[in-house]
């Protein structure tokens, strides 16, 4: 009976321990870099694509800093000059901009580039005969209309629709139609 020495055969077993080990050692291994280079290439799109984010956000940052700058040389305690149909009137970019859905508050909102007349009024082309109702209204939210002046309310309601105060259109009985 030939056999093999017990220590051949553990050499061999053991040689095929070492073989099996080597082999998932290097299966594992393989795993792990597969994983190492799938995460780097995750983390390279999402580096990327925060770049592309950060762009973005500093275009919009910069566009919003003009913005408030063109706001803020508005926003004065100095009160604004306005010159409609040749009346002159002052206020304040508050009282103005009190409903920012208006002609007041898109004019004043910063995304219209403005230039005031020569005398450092706005010029608006239209009939000022009733302007200051309306200025008032902006101020208090009411609207006091004398009873000897019943064709006024057209007037008004034609000046409110123009300087697209909702509130206002409401008040006199129109109906908001921007």
């Amino acid at each position: 009976m030939s056999s093999s020495p017990p220590n051949e055969q553990c050499g061999s077993n053991s040689d095929a321990n070492n073989n099996n080990n080597n082999a998932n050692f290097s299966n594992k291994k393989n795993l792990i870099e597969d994983q190492v280079e799938s995460l780097n290439k995750l983390m390279s799109e999402e580096r990327n694509q925060l770049k592309r984010e950060r762009e973005i956000f500093e275009t919009e940052k910069k566009a919003f800093e003009m913005n408030l700058q063109k706001i803020q040389e508005f926003h004065s305690p100095e009160p604004i000059e306005l010159n409609v149909g040749g009346r002159r009137f002052s206020t304040t970019l508050e009282t103005l901009t009190k409903h920012r859905d208006s002609f007041w508050g898109a004019m004043f909102s910063g995304f219209v580039p403005l230039k005031p007349s020569k005398d450092g009024s706005f010029f608006i082309d239209r009939d000022g005969t009733n302007f200051h109702y309306i200025l008032n209204f902006l101020r208090t939210d009411e609207l006091i209309i004398p009873q000897n002046k019943p064709h006024l309310t057209q007037a008004l309601l034609m000046e409110a629709e123009f300087y697209q105060i909702s509130e206002l259109i409401v008040l006199l009985g129109g109906r908001r139609t921007f």
